[in-house]
């Protein structure tokens, strides 16, 4: 099931889109419709990500109280997209806030990268020690077990920490020139997805890491604008090369 929280003609990064932010009430109203329908009884996990405005920070926190409410178990993974590096932040006033306030104390599994990670916890965040360091003081900020840093350069890499309150791990892929626009989110699901088969946060990073990786090459090979999640689909579920995660020392 999926509620639209913007609906934008294309990625902004392109330059220029038409359309905008859903209206925080129409959230509500699809989330409540779900329940009354009976379908939030079998969500097993919630997955949020970018948002057009404040409000809808509050609308999404309340569309996981009311999946919990019908599923107390269900998981809820944030994506907390606020900016990157080395643009900054991108997203519109009074959303990070919101982020901060309605949504990290009711993630179980928070995702950001470097800049998000940084941005929250205003530590710095440059190495997998540091990562480690800052993703652990994130989940001392809400209920989180499981925060998975993404976008690390190192050398010729780019990589990927995955931090519980008493482990971590980081795997690393060589780095593509193509398009990225979306790979946080796309990282985002894959690794939500993988760990919800078997609720391994080290598995889940190697999938996510290599089926993002495959989905790179592709984009490259084909020289599109786009990420290629259709000619790659298959890699998703099945990367043709799988990058290892190590414990971080």
């Amino acid at each position: 099931m999926r509620i639209d929280t913007v609906r934008f003609s294309n990625h902004p990064k392109h330059g220029g889109y038409a359309g905008g932010p859903a209206a925080a009430a129409e959230i509500d109203a699809l989330a409540e419709g779900l329940g009354a329908s009976g379908f939030l009884e079998h969500t097993g996990a919630v997955l949020s990500g970018y948002l057009g405005t404040a409000e809808n920070a509050a609308a999404v926190g309340r569309a996981v109280d009311r999946v919990r409410g019908a599923r107390p178990d269900a998981l809820y993974c944030l994506d907390p997209v606020i900016g990157d590096k080395p643009h900054g932040s991108f997203v519109a006033p009074g959303v990070a806030e919101g982020i901060a306030a309605e949504l990290l104390p009711r993630a179980d599994i928070i995702i950001p990268n470097v800049f998000e990670l940084e941005y929250l916890t205003e530590m710095t965040v440059a190495t997998p020690t540091e990562a480690t360091l800052a993703a652990r003081a994130l989940m001392a900020k809400g209920k989180a077990k499981l925060v998975i840093a993404t976008g690390l350069h190192i050398g010729a890499d780019i990589a990927n920490v995955a931090v519980t309150t008493n482990a971590a791990w980081v795997c690393a892929a060589p780095m593509v020139d193509a398009p990225a626009y979306g790979a946080g989110d796309l990282f985002a699901s894959v690794y939500l997805a993988r760990y919800l088969e078997d609720a391994s946060p080290s598995r889940a990073l190697e999938l996510a890491t290599s089926a993002v990786h495959a989905v790179f090459v592709e984009t490259a090979r084909l020289g599109l604008p786009e990420l290629a999640l259709i000619p790659a689909q298959a890699m998703l579920a099945d990367p043709p090369h799988l990058f290892a995660a190590k414990d971080v020392q």
